[in-house]
């Protein structure tokens, strides 16, 4: 979820809404250790998204490389997208290919 650009797109208008509130409004106390902490948190939220991106797309990228592997192998056909079921059923698709591995004569 917070890897897609509509996420990464709402939190930085969050983060300008937040900044551009602050400065109407104004900041008690001591504006700089505010601002300074303030621009800290909004960086580490923005930061925190982008690489969050960016490992999404690679994992998604990498998932596609091995779907197409897997349809021109002699691989099992159902297990392209698995990244999409359930965990129960991966679970299963576990539990079977320990099952195969253990008796097949290839190892």
């Amino acid at each position: 979820m917070l890897g897609r650009e509509p996420t990464f797109a709402a939190i930085v208008i969050c983060d300008l809404g937040v900044i551009i509130a602050i400065v109407v409004v104004g900041v008690r106390d001591t504006p700089v250790v505010s601002a300074i902490s303030l621009f800290v948190s909004l960086a580490t939220l923005v930061m925190v998204c982008a690489v969050q991106h960016t490992s999404s797309r690679e994992s998604k990228a990498l998932n596609l490389k091995l779907d197409e592997l897997i349809r021109v192998s002699e691989a099992r056909n159902e297990l392209i997208g698995a990244e999409e079921e359930s965990h129960a059923r991966l679970a299963t698709h576990a539990v079977e290919l320990r099952e195969r591995r253990l008796t097949d004569p290839r190892g």
